[in-house]
């Protein structure tokens, strides 16, 4: 496996494979058949308040479930990593997708966005804040960027 895709860990576990097999679309709407996209926005909202809060304040069940979406968020960044590659290739995409993967993925690598999208994990799950971890311009720009 080419050294840029060592990242794509989520999709290998969860697609038992090689990611580089696993077509992005069907990871996206694997995402979008698990909910609704105002659902997904609710949750991301509250995921992203519990790593804020500075306190466990996990309400959408057990700490297994912020896991879970958390596991679920990481699987639609990889898929976005690979979609980001095949435009790079060829322009079967939509512009306006190809310009959006563009610009989320010249802000941060991919290694980049799983540190940061850990630090979230860590600090939603737990009673630390990811504001001790990423300063405040990241986390606006983090949460910015991923839910548009």
């Amino acid at each position: 496996m080419k050294k840029q895709y060592i990242f794509l860990n989520r999709i290998a576990i969860t697609y038992k494979g090689n990611p580089l097999k696993v077509p992005p679309l069907q990871v996206i709407k694997d995402f979008f058949t698990y909910a609704q996209p105002a659902e997904h926005l609710k949750a991301f909202d509250e995921f992203c308040l519990a790593a804020l809060s500075g306190q466990y304040s996990w309400r959408r069940g057990s700490p297994g479930n912020a896991l879970y979406y958390s596991e679920q968020l990481e699987l639609l960044i990889e898929a976005a990593y690979l979609l980001y590659q095949e435009s790079q290739r060829k322009d079967k995409l939509d512009t306006v997708l190809i310009e959006t993967l563009q610009s989320f993925f010249n802000y941060a690598s991919l290694a980049k966005w799983k540190k940061r999208h850990h630090a979230f994990t860590y600090a939603a799950l737990s009673k630390s804040s990811v504001a001790d971890e990423l300063s405040a311009v990241t986390i606006f720009r983090h949460i910015d960027f991923l839910k548009s």
